[in-house]
């Protein structure tokens, strides 16, 4: 007795499934880096009843140095090892001379190295150096 041949199909691969997969993993990273903050370097800027937003008024990311309360330097959120410091910096200079140069630098850092990250900004040529602050708490 012959039971009856079914038709053998051919695999194949359903892609409504795999859409809404990718479609949601491309929702859940649009939104965690929007909440994502750079958390590798936290500076507890001295306070300023005077301090301003800094780059206020530009329309471009001014370049930022960093130095935090371990002596570390940091520019544009990437650390930079003391012997590479000048080369860096006189390389942003050289880029953008016109560009405002911001130094950001612990409360608790050594005053001595905020003074010689200074010192070789100026030596670079930059014409603009800002120094940041944050403003105090209200009602301190």
């Amino acid at each position: 007795m012959k039971l009856l041949a079914r038709k053998h199909r051919k695999p194949e691969v359903q892609m409504s499934p795999l859409i809404d997969v990718v479609f949601l993993l491309l929702i859940f990273y649009a939104v965690t880096t929007q909440f994502v903050s750079d958390q590798r370097l936290k500076l507890k800027l001295p306070e300023a009843r005077t301090a301003e937003e800094s780059g206020a008024g530009r329309e471009e990311k001014p370049p930022v140095v960093k130095v935090s309360r371990e002596g570390e330097i940091w520019i544009d959120d990437q650390i930079v090892p003391e012997a590479e410091l000048e080369g860096r910096i006189k390389e942003l200079v050289k880029s953008r001379p016109e560009q405002t140069l911001i130094l950001k630098g612990d409360e608790g850092a050594d005053y001595g190295v905020v003074v010689h990250v200074l010192d070789l900004a100026r030596g670079a040529g930059a014409k603009s150096i800002q120094m940041s602050a944050q403003k105090p708490k209200k009602g301190e």
